[in-house]
């Protein structure tokens, strides 16, 4: 089928992998739970350097609370915890740290010499641990002489069970019933829960494991170990020295995730027959001597004295849920009811101000739906304060307050203009969307441009601000209409005002940023005008084709467009609500119907309106695409990039309408392909942290590209430089594919 066909030529070989579920925390390293903080690995980057980092960066955002309670309690003394510890007792708080075990205890459960890498290497240190390359016995040797030389105040075999409120401060209780009061926590437990299962027949047998402790366990055995990342590669590598025979097991066609040193060193063993490589094979079932594996052509054996299974480890998400730590895109009752509440002034904001020039029936399901937002915000605040409000983070507190007086304000201008007749400033509720449209984009983009402090966003946080206020805002509402009124837009008759704007049709103005498709009522509502027919031809078939081939479409959707505008600012926080699931990947075509639709009912007005002068009889294909454009405007410009694009903010990503729906960006998409922009990636430095991916809110696998070194070319890019700007290892660049080379942007997006 030619749907299918051509889908694959959109998305061909583009990665689809998924994110690691990880405990929500701000910047600032804070949980859900005021003053208590996450440290280390379960931030998402899996360094040593950057957990002992962090034990020194949170102590610059725990507030500082008087009273004779500890001013901390550390949970976890891994390379973090340590660092934490190290940093308060410099400061001169009162600390203590719990252990539920032993000292790095994570370290201690890694393989026998298994290589440490001092990654990011430009890295500078300000914890007073320093890691370096060695071994885990070099490693562990310098941290346990640290702690002799300078010790802390450590208590092991105290594992935490629970933290309760105790008016502003917090009571860390133990298994063992101690209770320790304190004004802030920092849990630094490491990443290492639970161990991933492979959920097939046989992985609980007696020589199953996962973990590797010692290779020479493996001495004179078949060993096979299941895996794709540095800890199968590693254990591969080891268990050679020893073993009769080693398998290493990968379900992919390729290795994406081990390090450079780790792969060369993986290569010149398969070269040399010590490790036997199976790639695109998954394991069936194990039994005591072998293990079955399926592959795309055929069943496998493979004898087995020992199977090291080296998936990964599931974060300890049911330990931080029983503290009540909030999890990435877990949602609460308040999160829906929340949700509710956005969705439904969504609709209200929609159809409210359609409903003055849109059907009847428009005007009554806006009220229903200011109803539905009052009470779902009254429900949303009592939930809240059921758990107490506690501290709240100073820009939290303005958020909100702004948001919700966004919505009184639009809702009063809309019940007074449309049950009392009274319009304030003399203008229609469609005005002051747009007016508060534009000051959202503004108040939000100067967060950005503080929060995000790179070059790249400053200038594309301008644009995006200035086109929104200046182009789509002051000229189609205010300068457009009072330059009319003086005469200096000329006669009724005149080429301006007859042929631009139409009727005084100020709105056309739009027209100039929101191009063909996005904007169909520039072609439809008043009627076609040779000037819109051939700018629009010209804009969206010459200029932007143009521009996308350069910069890639995030030259469009990333810095002009309006819908991109409110996305980067309003929805900056959100970019890691993306749905990254296989749903996701298939839904995201959505807008290429959508683009057909548009194109069918375009080709059928243009032949009515110009046919119908040789032919009459063709003027019922202006009737046709008429009849239809009323039901595409509810649904897609209404429904789905008004309703669903803004609703839908907080409980996916501002970005879902020009992901998924987008009529625009799926005309892009076409351009896209043709397109030298790339991301490029430095292979050699990529951890496979995952961090450039969970933050894109377009839903594209960008660790997938940059573990494989490979140019990222997915149409879905809008240059929001967030993978390239948080990447922890500068791995990734924007540039072009030039037949003289690769040629990096001169604007750094870091």
């Amino acid at each position: 089928m030619w749907p299918s066909s051509y889908f694959r030529w959109l998305t061909k070989a583009v990665p689809t992998g998924a994110v690691e579920t990880y405990p929500e925390i701000s910047d600032s390293y804070e949980t859900n739970l005021p003053n208590v903080f996450i440290i280390g690995d379960l931030t998402g980057v899996p360094l040593l350097k950057f957990s002992a980092e962090s034990g020194v960066n949170v102590w610059k955002h725990i507030r500082d609370i008087k009273s004779e309670a500890l001013d901390v309690v550390i949970i976890g003394s891994g390379p973090a915890g340590l660092s934490c510890a190290y940093e308060a007792s410099r400061l001169g708080k009162k600390y203590v740290v719990l252990e539920a075990n032993l000292p790095f205890q994570t370290i201690q459960s890694y393989p026998k010499q298994k290589p440490i890498f001092a990654e990011p290497k430009n890295l500078e240190f300000q914890s007073k641990i320093k890691i370096q390359n060695s071994t885990k016995e070099e490693l562990l040797d310098y941290l346990n002489g640290l702690l002799q030389k300078e010790p802390i105040e450590l208590h092991t075999g105290k594992r935490v069970s629970s933290i309760q409120t105790q008016g502003s401060l917090y009571s860390v209780q133990t298994e063992l019933g101690e209770s320790y009061l304190t004004s802030s926590v920092v849990i630094a437990i490491g990443k290492s829960g639970d161990p991933k299962r492979l959920g097939v027949k046989g992985e609980s047998g007696p020589n199953v494991f996962y973990r590797l402790f010692d290779p020479y366990e493996s001495k004179g055995k078949s060993v096979v170990v299941v895996g794709g990342g540095d800890s199968a590669v590693e254990a591969a590598i080891a268990c050679s020295d020893y073993a009769e025979e080693v398998s290493l097991i990968h379900r992919g066609q390729e290795f994406q995730r081990p390090k450079q040193e780790n792969r060369k060193r993986l290569d010149d063993l398969v070269q040399n027959g010590k490790i036997k490589l199976l790639l695109e094979a998954e394991v069936s079932e194990i039994s005591e001597q072998n293990v079955f594996l399926k592959t795309p052509s055929s069943s496998i054996k493979r004898r087995a004295d020992l199977v090291y299974v080296l998936i990964g480890n599931a974060a300890p998400i049911p330990f931080l849920k029983k503290l009540g730590i909030k999890i990435q895109n877990q949602k609460s009752l308040s999160d829906w009811v929340g949700f509710v509440s956005l969705f439904s002034f969504a609709c209200l904001a929609y159809l409210g101000k359609a409903s003055f020039y849109g059907p009847g029936w428009f005007s009554p399901l806006a009220t229903t739906f200011g109803v539905i937002s009052i009470l779902s915000l009254s429900f949303f605040a009592y939930l809240k304060s059921k758990g107490g409000f506690g501290f709240i983070q100073p820009w939290v507190w303005f958020r909100n307050t702004y948001l919700l007086s966004l919505f009184f304000y639009f809702l009063f201008v809309y019940l007074s203009a449309t049950y009392f007749g009274y319009t304030l400033f003399g203008k229609y509720p469609s005005f002051h969307y747009t007016m508060l449209y534009s000051l959202t984009i503004l108040v939000f983009g100067i967060r950005r441009i503080l929060v995000r402090r790179t070059q790249y966003i400053l200038y594309q946080t301008f644009s995006l601000i200035f086109v929104q206020i200046f182009f789509l805002f002051l000229l189609p509402e205010l300068i457009l209409p009072e330059l009319g009124d003086l005469g200096y837009l000329g006669s009724p008759d005149g080429y301006i005002r007859k042929e631009i704007f139409p009727n005084d049709a100020y709105w056309k103005a739009y027209g100039f940023i929101l191009a063909w498709p996005l904007n169909m009522g520039v072609l439809y509502d008043g009627g076609i005008t040779n000037f819109w027919l051939g700018y629009g031809v010209l804009f969206s078939f010459g200029l932007i084709p143009l521009i996308v081939y350069k910069y890639g479409k995030g030259a469009y959707c990333g810095w002009i467009c309006s819908c991109g505008g409110l996305a980067e600012t309003l929805g900056d926080e959100h970019r890691q609500k993306m749905p990254h699931e296989k749903w996701a990947y298939r839904f995201e075509h959505s807008g290429q119907y959508i683009l057909a639709l548009a194109l069918i009912l375009t080709v059928l007005k243009l032949v009515g309106v110009y046919g119908k002068v040789y032919d009459p009889n063709l003027e019922m294909s202006e009737f046709i695409a008429d009849s239809v454009k009323w039901i595409y405007d509810i649904v897609v410009d209404i429904g789905l990039a008004g309703v669903v694009g803004v609703g839908f903010y907080f409980l996916f990503s501002g970005r879902i309408w020009c992901r998924m729906f987008c009529p625009l960006a799926s005309l892009m998409h076409v351009y896209a392909k043709f397109s030298s922009f790339r991301i490029f990636s430095d292979k050699k430095r990529c951890i496979s942290c995952n961090i450039c991916t969970k933050n894109c809110h377009q839903g594209i696998d960008v660790m997938g590209y940059a573990s494989r070194g490979i140019p990222m070319d997915s149409v879905q890019c809008v240059r929001c430089s967030a993978c390239v700007s948080l990447c922890p290892t500068d791995v990734l660049q924007f540039g072009q594919i030039k037949s003289s080379g690769i040629h990096y942007d001169f604007l750094k997006a870091k």
